[in-house]
């Protein structure tokens, strides 16, 4: 009998080293999505402004309320997995529990094909929150950065007064952007897809990708009017990640969908535009 509850707890001592994917309870999930929502709702409406107070440009200011909150879940998903969950720490185990596994021209199509999807969802879809903001039933914030504003056609004389001077030749806003992109693709492609998906797979089952999409669509309401252009853009990234068990394909669209704002950045910066 005593060699039997030693080697039962030897047994969970290795299961644990070994790591266990376990189902996400329901308040896990509130949690896992609800804080991080409320912390880009606090970055944008509080840390915005209050960074521009003590003299960063509004371009600054929105580099670093954007990715600091980024890091902060790359930070949570890389603990979750070694310190919560018990992984070890190998790159080879990290890739394979967060289903980044050999990158592969399959994968690299696939991500292509579904960035066109996005762009096709997102570009029928938000004509509806367009509509809505020019009918005044969907109010925008005052003092909206015109990086933000859906009403603002970027031009040379509107990035000039984001980044506080000449856009023109301006190449550490590109590197600026380039950091803030990373750390947003990379971070919430390992905290939602990486480490919550499989997690809530667990709990709901072959659906998981309908709940997780409207909670990612959800932790968007820090920008409430781009709400609806952004389902498709989510139920499609998850869906995609949930049947392939592959986040490649979400990354390489994730980072093109939201590389665009980089392209506009470094059109800026190379000439005189609008």
């Amino acid at each position: 009998m005593y060699h039997s509850i030693q080697t039962i707890q030897v047994d969970n001592r290795a299961e644990k080293r070994q790591g266990a994917i376990r189902p996400l309870t329901n308040w896990q999930t509130v949690l896992a999505f609800g804080l991080p929502t409320l912390m880009m709702i606090f970055s944008f409406y509080w840390a915005l402004p209050w960074l521009q107070t003590i003299g960063l440009t509004p371009f600054e200011s929105i580099v670093v309320v954007h990715t600091v909150p980024m890091a902060l879940l790359l930070t949570a998903a890389v603990v979750s997995y070694y310190r919560l969950d018990g992984f070890p720490g190998e790159w080879r185990a990290f890739r394979q529990r967060m289903r980044f596994p050999r990158l592969t021209g399959r994968a690299v199509f696939q991500g292509l094909g579904l960035f066109v999807l996005q762009m096709v969802g997102y570009g029928l879809f938000n004509q509806i929150s367009l509509w809505l903001i020019g009918q005044g039933w969907l109010p925008l914030p005052t003092n909206l950065p015109a990086l933000l504003d859906p009403r603002v056609t970027l031009s040379s004389a509107a990035f000039d007064e984001m980044v506080g001077g000449q856009i023109l030749g301006n190449w550490g806003v590109v590197v600026l952007y380039f950091i803030m992109l990373s750390f947003n693709i990379v971070g919430e492609e390992l905290w939602w897809r990486g480490y919550l998906l499989p997690r809530q797979e667990k709990r709901y089952g072959r659906f998981t990708w309908v709940w997780h999409g409207l909670l990612w669509t959800a932790f968007h309401a820090f920008k409430w009017w781009d709400l609806i252009g952004l389902l498709p853009v989510c139920l499609a990234i998850t869906y995609v990640s949930q049947r392939t068990k592959n986040n490649w394909p979400a990354f390489i669209a994730h980072y093109l969908f939201n590389g665009l704002g980089l392209l506009g950045v470094l059109a800026a910066v190379l000439t005189t535009i609008g």
